[in-house]
């Protein structure tokens, strides 16, 4: 058997990661977009901002314990490697979190800003006058969303050795991934929300997600076929999805209940209101169930990638 080096904690990280990236991405699209086709948008791009900072600082902590020295973390960034996948990805993280919490500053408002310095317990009035802008700071995050979001795939292409990583599949395939389950927690969260959430939200949230998923649905095909024309060792490596230890994590808990079966919930709910053009229905349970099959799926996929692909050589 082969040695599993990476284990949970990087997969949490690849997950946490993309998830905050796919958070940003929505919310800085739904900030242009609010402004000037739809103002229901501005509750999801609010939320996509309060909640884009949180999973990819608790992933890069994880990062950081994964380093085995975890006190030497700092060494990442007192030089940089251009040609160093790990250098460039602590660097893009780095500003990466930098960005989504001045974002999320710029979504707050003064009674919140007030609230956060007395917490901190910082200067009164400190941060008031910071010159914020959310349209500047969504034009400066969206790349670093779209980059972080690849990286997670990157970071496992890079490794050569690994067959099952070796395509760049990978990272469009946790690229779709990345934005469709932040799609997901903002699908939830207005749904577990107090207020009702208003049909244009919903509307656009669920036609996004639809697309993202079956865009990634259509990498993972190629990803196969790809792999069953490559070289031998490829080939092998695939039959651990193929019959092999991960047959049923990939093809039933990802691409059954992560998603065929959401993409099903979520066309339930879509398709009438776009064939009649009548106001989208809202069943709670429904919306929950598909946000949740996603964001699982999500996590499923990157767990099967990280393990199965330390279970891949080339001989």
């Amino acid at each position: 058997m082969k040695t599993i080096e990476w284990g949970l904690l990087i997969v949490n990280y690849l997950f946490l990661g993309g998830l905050s990236a796919g958070l940003f991405f929505i919310s800085a699209l739904a900030t242009y977009l609010g402004s000037r086709e739809s103002p229901g948008l501005s509750r999801i791009a609010r939320w996509g901002a309060l909640l884009a900072p949180w999973p990819v600082t608790l992933g890069s902590v994880l990062l950081i314990f994964d380093l085995g020295n975890w006190r030497r973390f700092y060494l990442l960034f007192l030089h940089f490697k251009w040609h160093s996948p790990m250098s460039i990805g602590s660097w893009l993280l780095l500003l990466f979190t930098g960005v989504s919490l001045a974002y999320l500053w710029s979504w707050l408002a003064d009674t919140e800003r007030a609230r956060v310095v007395g917490w901190l317990r910082l200067p009164a009035g400190w941060g008031a006058e910071l010159p914020v802008s959310r349209g500047w700071l969504a034009a400066i995050g969206l790349p670093l969303s779209l980059a972080v979001a690849i990286y997670t795939g990157v970071l496992l292409g890079a490794v050569q050795a690994r067959p099952f990583w070796n395509t760049n599949l990978v990272a469009q395939m946790f690229l779709f991934s990345a934005i469709s389950t932040g799609c997901a927690v903002l699908i939830v969260t207005l749904a577990l929300g107090r207020t009702r959430p208003e049909a244009g939200e919903l509307r656009s949230l669920y036609a996004l997600d639809v697309l993202l998923i079956t865009l990634e649905f259509f990498v993972v095909l190629p990803y196969i076929v790809h792999g069953e024309l490559s070289v031998q060792a490829v080939r092998d490596s695939l039959d651990l999805i193929l019959g092999g230890p991960f047959t049923i994590a990939f093809w039933l808990l990802f691409v059954g209940t992560g998603l065929l079966a959401p993409l099903a919930l979520e066309v339930r709910e879509l398709a009438p209101a776009v064939a009649s053009q009548a106001r989208i229905r809202f069943h709670r349970g429904l919306t929950v169930t598909a946000g949740v099959l996603v964001i699982a799926g999500g996590y499923v996929l990157r767990y099967i990638f990280v393990y199965a692909g330390q279970r891949s050589a080339f001989r």
